[in-house]
């Protein structure tokens, strides 16, 4: 099973960035992966009141540092972005990359962000679902012809486009609804903060619908994120962010169940009382790795 692993995108130092991507270039991760919020309410909401950076930017910053590794996002929210100006950023930054960009989208639920942003909270689904087949369209044609119900695009010419024409895109979340626009519209699912029982429930989904679409899954890739951090005896944390914290051997053996339901990389995001992520990957990367290859 492939890894990978965020950044420390939240208020994160450029040298972090840096440091900590190419650490992860160097010792055989598969992906880094940066997360998507614009803005968060300051109290009373089920997230904290984070401060993340800007998720394409931040990409756009490691992949000058790096030469092989995949560059990702869990996950971009389509309805809070023009889609044509988005999908000229997501081509603009796989040029940039060599190809190496692999980008999780979703519809997103966070209600007062949308509201701050104007953007169509109650017809998120439906924007999300056009915003994907606008930019394959763009990224597939010099002079793309479209017409949708948000866009409607003729006779104007579109570039850069992706270095091999499209770029993969994972579609994000766990209910029936994502599960269905991954199938129909998606390169993979990526699913996250859920627990082997809850991810397979979801792969069975996957499979069912996909029988019913005659969707062929060969290459359809399926990655999945999760909370880990480390503690003397297994505790399960709760709000936002649901993960584990476990002694390493429980770790190891907890993250080796994903393997046999189909999921092929694992983002791991750190969490804990580990001071630093430097620390917490020293021990990872000692004492949970092995038993994950």
């Amino acid at each position: 099973m492939k890894l990978g692993l965020h950044l420390p995108q939240l208020g994160g130092a450029p040298a972090d960035l840096v440091r900590i991507a190419k650490r992860a270039e160097a010792t055989g991760y598969e992906t880094i992966w940066v997360s998507d919020h614009l803005l968060v309410p300051s109290a009373g909401a089920r997230i904290p009141p984070v401060e993340i950076m800007e998720p394409i930017t931040t990409l756009a910053y490691v992949a000058a540092v790096t030469s092989r590794i995949r560059l990702a996002s869990s996950v971009i929210v389509l309805p809070y972005r023009n889609a044509i100006h988005l999908a000229k950023e997501l081509a603009t930054l796989d040029r940039l990359a060599d190809g190496r960009l692999a980008v999780g989208v979703a519809s997103g639920w966070l209600e007062a962000e949308f509201r701050a942003l104007g953007a169509p909270y109650e017809r998120r689904g439906e924007y999300t679902d056009e915003a994907i087949r606008l930019m394959r369209a763009m990224w597939a044609n010099a002079d793309p012809d479209f017409d949708g119900e948000f866009f409607k695009l003729h006779g104007m010419r579109f570039g850069p486009r992706p270095k091999a024409g499209n770029i993969p895109l994972w579609i994000g979340g766990i209910s029936k609804r994502a599960v269905r626009r991954a199938v129909e519209l998606g390169d993979g699912w990526h699913g996250t903060r859920m627990r082997p029982d809850q991810v397979a429930e979801r792969i069975k989904w996957l499979r069912e619908i996909a029988a019913r679409k005659g969707r062929d899954l060969k290459g359809f890739a399926l990655s999945h994120r999760v909370y880990v951090g480390f503690a003397d005896k297994w505790t399960d944390t709760g709000g936002y962010v649901e993960g584990v914290l476990a002694p390493p051997s429980q770790l190891a053996e907890y993250l080796r169940r994903y393997a046999p339901l189909g999921i092929e990389e694992l983002l791991i995001s750190p969490l804990g009382s580990e001071r630093s992520l430097d620390a917490f990957l020293d021990r990872f990367d000692r004492e949970v790795r092995p038993h994950l290859e």
